[in-house]
């Protein structure tokens, strides 16, 4: 009887594992590249203030193509104010909507180019925001599925997001840097450092998009800089590169 109670124990422990495990494979599954960028900086106590998604692909138009695409975009966003422009050899359509209540700016931006004797084109999209997200995987799956609509096909999304640490604290940004890229699991592959700013290209297998360096992948960009003493930390995160200004 002992040793059949030992095995339900065996049974039930074995399962219970099974259990864990599958529910922290979902939980992996469900999180976005921009929900494990505002978690790992949440860890580190950095204030997030600014947050930017933005997916490009590059088209091929003739003029007329232009003025229909266009003209679908006007119908299918009509929220979107949309202006037009012509500079020499170059078409640009752009539509912005600004979500006030939620502090969010989203653009279309559709641009046709004259470049070595032959038509060039590129659809961007892209949206911005102020402060932190309720969920950040919310808003990155949204995003994610606006961009399907618009470039009608799955595209490469960038990620970015930036905020502040106390300068106050004693911080030392090459060290601070190590410990953000560490966060993600990454390795290093190159790195720029300056007395008041370091920048740090790095490779991690959590995200699968990457681009190519001169010699390496990279997937990660982690960018600090010190105003001076007493002033605030600036950090700048992004997959595969930043895409904010620091």
């Amino acid at each position: 009887m002992k040793k059949k109670h030992t095995v339900h124990a065996l049974i039930f422990i074995v399962v219970l594992f099974m259990i864990v495990h599958v529910f922290q494979s979902l939980d992996a599954a469900g999180n976005t590249p921009l929900g494990q960028l505002a978690e790992g900086l949440n860890r580190h106590d950095v204030k997030l203030e600014q947050w930017t998604l933005h997916t490009k692909k590059q088209l091929s138009l003739t003029k007329e193509d232009f003025f229909a695409k266009v003209k679908h975009f006007k119908k299918q966003h009509r929220q979107y104010e949309w202006t037009l422009t012509q500079e020499d050899s170059t078409l640009k359509a752009t539509g912005v909507y600004t979500d006030k209540k939620n502090q969010v700016r989203s653009k279309i931006h559709l641009v046709t180019t004259h470049k070595n004797q032959r038509l060039v084109s590129y659809l961007l999209y892209e949206q911005k925001g102020a402060g932190s997200r309720e969920n950040w995987n919310d808003t990155y799956k949204q995003f994610e599925r606006n961009a399907f609509d618009i470039m009608r096909e799955k595209t490469a999304i960038f990620t970015c997001l930036k905020g502040q640490l106390n300068g106050m604290m004693d911080v030392v940004l090459q060290k601070k840097a190590k410990e953000l890229v560490s966060e993600f699991n990454a390795k290093t592959v190159e790195d720029l450092i300056e007395p008041n700013f370091v920048s740090v290209s790095a490779y991690t297998n959590e995200w699968k998009e990457s681009i190519k360096t001169d010699k390496h992948q990279m997937n990660l960009q982690v960018s600090l800089r010190n105003a001076g003493m007493g002033e605030k930390l600036t950090v700048t995160v992004g997959t595969p590169i930043v895409t904010i200004e620091y």
